[in-house]
């Protein structure tokens, strides 16, 4: 019996473009790179090459990776894919400068069912911009359409930060002492972390999008893009002594803050010195869930906290206050025999 004849299947009729691809890249070298002289590669080759700066006395490599979770639905919903780029540096650079470390380099991944040039292009430069913002060099990434694997022009992204720190200026618990002042520096909103929460409120019409709340849509608050605190830190760091430094993301305060408090201590939390942003309380009151529970779902308004000596509080304070960086005392460092890293207090 004769086999039938078989129609062709390359890889474009797999679902993937090696042009679309190409195209994209080539979007992305345009314009000025984010490079210093240490990058000694171009974007495109198999690998990127970073030269370590010898003039750091015993350096250390320190390293990060991140996404942005199911916040993209939203991005999705509302077709505002401009700040996703800078949620996925954020998630990433603001862990590794809670070493005490320089950011250096920053690569990407980005998979979809079917590159979107538009889309893609943004949430690329975005990512570009983001870096530049954060003074490291974007070296690298990758680009993957998995048809099957992804639907409805779905996609996800990944990032990987590099950054430095000489090892005597590693920050560690072993650092923070009884008496230090604990600083809430200012989130810029819900960043990156509790959208599952949101989604379900969205998917059951308890939450929508183009609602007002004070002037402005719901949409356009919860897609703010997450803070950049590279630049405040690094003033921080050269001016004043931080004892640690605890990036507040999923898991809020309440499972962040313990990461960096040592054995025998306990860090007490004032409430009232939270003073949490109404768009908190309001979703708080949607998904009909406790204070306790919000404290380790979202950041409530603090995006990263810095652990201080009391006698650096007023240098710190004119350092924030230079930089319009808003913050606030929300606790303070004591000793404890107790297993508990973290207690709140009115």
């Amino acid at each position: 019996m004769k086999s039938k004849l078989k129609s062709k299947i390359n890889y474009q009729k797999s679902g993937v473009s090696i042009d679309r691809a190409d195209k994209l890249i080539a979007t992305i070298k345009k314009g000025k790179q984010n490079r210093d002289k240490n990058v000694l590669s171009q974007i495109g080759g198999f690998s990127s090459l970073y030269k370590i700066d010898k003039s750091i006395d015993d350096p250390v490599i320190v390293s990060g990776t991140d996404g942005v979770g199911t916040k993209l639905k939203i991005a999705k919903i509302l077709k505002n894919h401009r700040y996703i780029g800078q949620d996925l540096v954020a998630m990433c650079v603001n862990d590794v400068i809670t070493s005490g470390a320089k950011p250096l380099f920053f690569l990407d991944y980005l998979a979809t069912s079917k590159i979107n040039h538009q889309v893609h292009s943004t949430v690329l430069n975005s990512i570009k911009t983001a870096c530049k913002k954060s003074n490291m060099c974007l070296i690298g990434g990758e680009t993957a359409e998995m048809p099957g694997m992804y639907h409805n022009n779905d996609y996800d992204l990944a990032g990987f930060c590099v950054g430095i720190v000489s090892r005597r200026k590693i920050l560690t618990p072993k650092k923070i002492r009884s008496g230090n002042i604990i600083l809430g520096i200012s989130s810029s909103g819900f960043h990156s972390n509790g959208y599952s929460l949101i989604n379900k409120l969205i998917d059951e019409k308890r939450l929508k999008l183009n609602k007002l709340f004070n002037g402005k849509t719901i949409g356009s608050i919860i897609i703010k893009p997450t803070k950049l605190y590279v630049q405040i830190i690094d003033l921080l760091l050269r001016k004043i002594n931080i004892n640690g430094l605890a990036h507040i993301t999923g898991g809020g305060i309440t499972e962040n803050l313990p990461r960096i408090i040592p054995s025998g201590h306990t860090a007490c939390i004032e409430l009232n010195k939270l003073k949490i942003p109404s768009i908190f309380n309001y979703i708080q009151e949607q998904a009909n869930i406790s204070d306790e529970e919000m404290l380790k779902t979202f950041n409530c308004g603090i995006g990263m906290i810095a652990v201080i000596d009391k006698d650096s509080l007023n240098k710190a304070h004119r350092i924030f206050k230079t930089n319009r960086c808003p913050y606030k005392i929300i606790g303070h460092i004591i000793k404890s025999s107790s297993h508990k890293k973290i207690i709140y207090v009115d």
